[in-house]
């Protein structure tokens, strides 16, 4: 399942480029928020709502005789939770507008309570109350989507499928050429005394979300899965490449560095909690009994 949405959209133009790094974006999943992996198992009763940590995790692994940047710098993207269930499975809550300095961002803590949402320093801009970051909510091929149901989290306005809509002109800023995404980015340039210290972390956590999935009956399972679509991320309009940006050296204000990204999904497994299974068997067990 962690691969369903790769295999589906994941295509873009991965020209050739001299010195190319790759910039590896994992995600993972917890459920106390200390120990991550990129699959959880959920034990739960139909009637049972349990929440799961979700983190994203980007690093940079050098090309051949490349020089490793000093931090990262900025990448736009779209995360995407698949095979949810509409009506039983939601997204917590998570700060959704402004930056660094007006409530766009959090500090991480080990607790499913949260707070959630682009951790600081890496909500170096917006968005604006008037295009702030929603869960679009895809099913049955809606907004251009694949079969299945979806999670999709982009601005309010994005609300086609990852990278649809036009390819050439300003249109195609929104979506196709990713800014339309979720902007996980330092402010480098233009700083002010309000603004937090930069990160020099090479493996920073990025983004932090919460998701409430629902249990099942016994006897059943389910998995979800999360990934983030190239199609949906700051893409280099010569090379065609999603690419996410570095920082060359203390002097660098722009990511001079770019490294084109690699995601590793993750994964939620929901099985029936074990008193569930224990009562079918008790079931069964009276049964077999009354048949004698």
């Amino acid at each position: 399942m962690k691969n369903v949405i790769r295999s589906v959209v994941a295509v873009a133009g991965l020209a050739a480029v001299a010195s190319a790094g790759i910039s590896r974006l994992d995600l993972q999943v917890s459920l106390d928020g200390q120990t991550w992996s990129d699959s959880v198992t959920v034990s739960a009763t139909a009637a049972q709502t349990a929440r799961v940590l979700t983190r994203a995790v980007i690093s940079y692994i050098p090309d051949a005789g490349e020089a490793a940047p000093i931090g990262f710098a900025s990448l736009t993207w779209q995360p995407v939770f698949s095979n949810i269930r509409t009506g039983q499975d939601q997204i917590a809550a998570f700060s959704n507008q402004g930056n660094n300095t007006n409530g766009g961002a959090v500090i991480p803590q080990a607790d499913t309570d949260g707070p959630f949402g682009r951790v600081i320093p890496f909500a170096g801009t917006g968005p604006s109350t008037s295009q702030s970051y929603v869960v679009h909510t895809h099913t049955a091929g809606s907004g251009g989507a694949p079969a299945g149901n979806f999670f999709r989290i982009a601005r309010n306005d994005i609300t086609r499928w990852v990278g649809l809509g036009p390819t050439t002109t300003v249109a195609a800023v929104n979506n196709f050429n990713g800014s339309g995404g979720v902007a996980t980015v330092q402010k480098l340039a233009g700083r002010v005394a309000a603004d937090p210290a930069i990160s020099y972390d090479v493996a920073p956590v990025i983004l932090v979300l919460g998701i409430d999935v629902r249990g099942v009956g016994s006897g059943l399972s389910h998995v979800i899965g999360l990934d983030a679509p190239l199609l949906g991320m700051s893409r280099d309009s010569a090379t065609g490449n999603r690419q996410a940006a570095w920082m060359r050296d203390l002097a660098d204000t722009s990511g001079a560095i770019k490294g084109i990204v690699q995601v590793d999904g993750a994964e939620i497994r929901i099985i029936p909690a074990p008193g569930s299974l224990a009562l079918l068997g008790l079931g069964g067990l009276i049964v077999g009994r009354r048949r004698r």
